[in-house]
């Protein structure tokens, strides 16, 4: 019996002694690991071991159930580096799962946005849009506008597998509020007596930048092109800016990837050739770039422009006879 009890010791002292070294050791692991949602620690530590990224479940679920105040977060996992069965629990437990990039680039809409959203299996655009085109959420949010449109800046965001529509917009806003809030009292305290026939509001300089994002893509044509709107919006013109018409037919999904004589009746506060003024929120997220150039706009007396045949610039023009003419030589089937 003393034999027994002696050997017993002995293999649970070795036992005791090798899972300490094991708890301990680090070992080089460069793998990505999925744990699925309500996974139980014994179904964890399987996975864990036949990733190769534990030696042994056993030892693993023992360390498991001594920590059993944590809960292992489900989700995707990157290893890549040394790590001990110690470090690994710990980043399960803190759940530090995969951050991936999500990227918005200058001229996506809140359309555009949810659609990536849903294909990189982020979140239901449905969800995101139900949320996004809500004016009581904008409220809350303590914004301006009938949507989030314009709010959500062009740039690659790291992002979790946790992410809910809340999670996502304080990111967005937080880079907002850093990034272009700083613009706000210099476009609301500069006077545009020369450009315009009153101040303009923030918000109303974010639906110009918008309109800019979307009209060039070339950093010095977005002063001129600032300075085309001005103008117009001054001697009381439309604006007949095409993308505003595309933006208030994907609003109703009535795009198709061409501008036809109907769309450009749709009957849209968006729609510049059927309704004077700014259109009602912005079309687009816009870059830095549209923005000064909406507080620092060229003077000209530009009223027109068209895309040049080889469509690497725009030819300005200040009379309706002259941007016909260029039409004519840069439109093809005019």
């Amino acid at each position: 019996m003393k034999r027994f009890l002696f050997t017993a010791f002995t293999i649970l002292t070795a036992f005791i002694l090798l899972s300490l070294i094991l708890i301990n050791k680090k070992m080089y692991i460069d793998k990505e690991i999925t744990i699925p949602k309500g996974s139980s620690t014994f179904e964890i530590g399987e996975i864990l071991e036949k990733e190769g990224v534990i030696i042994n479940k056993y030892i693993f679920i023992i360390y498991t159930k001594i920590h059993k105040d944590e809960t292992i977060k489900a989700g995707t996992y990157q290893f890549k580096g040394n790590y001990s069965l110690k470090d690994i629990y710990e980043k399960l437990a803190k759940g530090e799962v995969k951050l991936r990039l999500f990227t918005i680039v200058p001229g996506d809409n809140l359309l555009d946005i949810a659609e990536k959203l849903e294909k990189e299996n982020i979140l239901k655009k449905e969800d995101f849009i139900k949320f996004v085109f809500n004016k009581e959420n904008v409220k809350k949010y303590g914004l301006v506008g009938e949507s989030f449109e314009g709010y959500f800046p062009p740039e690659s965001y790291a992002l979790d597998e946790k992410e809910t529509v809340e999670t996502l917009i304080a990111k967005f806003l937080e880079l907002f509020k850093k990034r272009y809030l700083p613009y706000k009292e210099k476009i609301e305290s500069k006077d545009y007596s020369q450009f315009y026939k009153k101040r303009i509001t923030f918000y109303e300089a974010m639906i110009i930048a918008s309109l800019i994002e979307k009209e060039t893509y070339i950093p010095e044509e977005k002063p001129i092109i600032a300075s085309v709107i001005f103008n117009r919006l001054k001697s009381n013109m439309k604006l007949d800016i095409d993308p505003t018409v595309i933006y208030a037919l994907r609003l109703k999904n009535l795009y198709f990837g061409n501008l036809t004589k109907e769309n450009m009746r749709i009957d849209s506060p968006f729609n510049t050739y059927k309704y004077k003024g700014l259109p009602p929120t912005p079309i687009c997220s816009f870059s830095l770039s549209s923005l000064e150039a909406v507080l620092n706009p060229a003077k000209t007396n530009y009223f027109y422009y068209v895309l040049s045949k080889d469509r690497k610039r725009h030819i300005f023009s200040d009379n309706y006879q002259d941007h016909l003419k260029n039409v004519k030589e840069n439109i093809k089937n005019y």
